[in-house]
């Protein structure tokens, strides 16, 4: 699936009365199941396009969100770390993970799902038992069931190092991470994306792709970091050159045993007005001065 900078809109809710008739005594809400309909046909048709199968296979409506990763999301994040490394000396402890999630939720997120948990169970989705609710008292008790994950932390060299893997292990004390070497590290300009990982049972629908490319994208429109930087093992190199990354040859880091691959991928950072919008960015100039009515047609022109 290309990246939702360069995916063609789903239809607005306008464009879809233009092929409904709007005699007088046409019932809106039969109109408003056409539109619905029209631009649920249209997201469908697309997704298939660009390799999203995962509804294909769900029980329940793909309705995807990409979230920040918290604290309070330890449990789900945990969960599908064990569930989508099969190896345990790859996977992330509870204490890491809970340090990487307190200090670096600006560039870990996760793609969730918003599902009723009967259906969820049915379906075998792992990490529905520790899932947040979508809200308190809510009647059909839905929750935020995670299907992928991507937890980074900063560092300051050009790839991921056993030092980057590695966490400060008093990291709960007042002022313990200020000044430490290993870990995240506030200054850097590289992100090293240390679990990138995806339900097992959502594997090869194209939910990875989803994720992946919307986190390079918000990664590189944030403008926090010049490069992502992951080490990965030789299987997964294609994978990971399919978004652009490079092989950089083997790795120097040794965790989990080692034999691992460094990747790459440099960012071009967020858009500049003037050299990326050059038009854009002297219509916003011609605004000034305008009255309120005439600004807002520029704008959405």
């Amino acid at each position: 699936m290309e990246s939702s900078s360069s995916e063609v809109p789903p239809p607005r809710p306008e464009d879809g009365k233009c092929a409904i008739d709007d005699s007088a005594d046409e019932d809106e809400e039969s109109a408003q199941m056409m539109r619905i309909k029209s631009a649920d046909q249209y997201r469908t048709k697309h997704d298939k396009k660009k390799g999203i199968r995962v509804q294909e296979i769900l029980p329940f409506h793909f309705s995807p969100i990409f979230l920040p990763l918290t604290e309070s999301h330890l449990e789900s994040t945990l969960a599908l770390e064990n569930a989508a490394f099969t190896n345990p000396s790859h996977r992330c402890s509870r204490d890491k993970l809970a340090y990487r999630l307190a200090h670096c939720s600006d560039i870990s997120f996760g793609l969730f799902c918003t599902v009723k948990p009967s259906e969820a169970k049915a379906f075998g989705l792992e990490t529905v038992d520790a899932a947040n609710l979508v809200e308190t008292n809510r009647e059909d008790g839905a929750v935020h069931a995670l299907f992928a994950h991507a937890v980074s932390t900063l560092g300051k060299g050009p790839v991921v190092t056993d030092a980057d893997m590695d966490y400060p292990k008093n990291w709960r004390e007042h002022g313990a991470v200020k000044d430490t070497t290993v870990g995240h590290q506030e200054e850097g300009r590289t992100i090293c994306l240390h679990s990138f990982a995806v339900s097992p049972k959502l594997q090869g629908t194209g939910v990875g792709k989803l994720a992946m490319r919307s986190y390079i994208q918000i990664m590189n429109e944030s403008g926090v970091a010049d490069r992502i930087a992951i080490i990965c093992q030789d299987y997964l190199i294609p994978f990971y050159r399919k978004f652009g990354f490079q092989n950089l040859g083997e790795s120097k880091a040794t965790f989990g045993g080692g034999g691992w691959y460094d990747m790459v991928l440099d960012l071009g950072g967020p858009p500049h007005p003037e050299r990326d919008h050059p038009q854009g960015h002297l219509r916003h100039w011609s605004m000034v001065g305008k009255r309120p009515s005439e600004s807002k047609e520029s704008e959405a022109a």
